[in-house]
Order: structure tokens, then sequence, then C-alpha cells
């Protein structure tokens, strides 16, 4: 799981850096790094969307509930994965992982949709988070960012033929 700094978090999101410090002034970190508070991406962009009045009430309790899970399952698989014994069972989970994650994009930004959500931004938050994401699969399976994305894309190549 990557966690996020307010500053990190601003200029990806493209906003402000005193925005994101107000909105998360409240909002307890999910962890630290040299004494220092972070983030998940996704508790960043819900406390910006609430300091900046754009949480919707009409959103469906459980679509947000079935996005929640998904992130739930990507984010225990991905503390799992370094507990697995061997290379080759750490391997076979970041596959399964991988077809998570596709899943859990394609769910963002289905969500970003129902919720109305500027495109550019939607597609640079989802686009982000997937980058960083798929960074949680070099060290425990020992590949490089590049082999990360090569597996990926066989992966998605397989399933369109």
């Amino acid at each position: 799981m990557k966690l996020i700094s307010a500053f990190g978090a601003a200029d990806m999101l493209e906003l402000d850096r005193q925005t994101v410090r107000r909105a998360l002034r409240h909002v307890r970190p999910d962890g630290h790094e040299n004494k220092q508070p972070r983030w998940r991406l996704k508790t960043i962009i819900d406390a910006v969307d609430r300091h900046l009045g754009r949480s919707n009430g009409a959103i469906a309790p459980t679509a947000t509930a079935a996005l929640d899970a998904l992130f739930e399952a990507f984010d225990t698989g991905c503390k799992r994965l370094d507990g697995l014994p061997d290379l080759e069972a750490r391997r076979r989970e970041a596959r399964r992982l991988m077809a998570a994650l596709v899943e859990l994009d394609a769910a963002m930004r289905a969500d970003a949709r129902v919720r109305r959500e500027d495109e550019l931004r939607a597609a640079l938050r989802c686009d982000e988070h997937f980058r960083i994401a798929m960074r949680n699969f070099e060290r425990p399976c020992g590949w490089t960012q590049e082999q990360c994305w090569a597996l990926l894309t066989e992966r998605v190549e397989g399933a369109e033929q």
C-alpha cells in the first residue's frame, strides 16, 4: 500500500498545497514515513472532496461499498504478498492482484463518471493510483518496473485474443 504526503498529493492532483493541508487537518493518517503523516490516495481525495463540498449524497451506498471492498481486497492482498514463503508463490499472487487492480481501476473510473467528476481529473487520479499500485509488485517479486508493466500488457493482450 503506497502512502502519500499531503504535498505530494497536491502536486499529483494539481491542487493548492494549503487546500490539501486544510482538507486533511482532521483526517487520521493511514501511516507515517520518517515521522511525517501519510495517507492513501483514496483517503486524500475523499477529504478534499468533502472540504470542497463535492461530497454527493445521491451516490448509491452499495456502489461506494463495492468500491471500498475492491480497495480493501487489493490492499490486503498487497500486505499479504510480503508474507508468502517463496518467490513463485509471490509472483502468482502478484499476477492475481494485477487482475484485481485492473478491476479496481475500472470501478474507480465508473465511480468518477457516476459522481460527474471532471473527466481529466478523474483520469489523472486513476492513472496515478494505477502507477503507484503497480510499484507494490517490484520488491516482493524481484521484478523491475518494466517487467511489471510487461506482465500486465501480456495479460491484457491474452484476454483480448
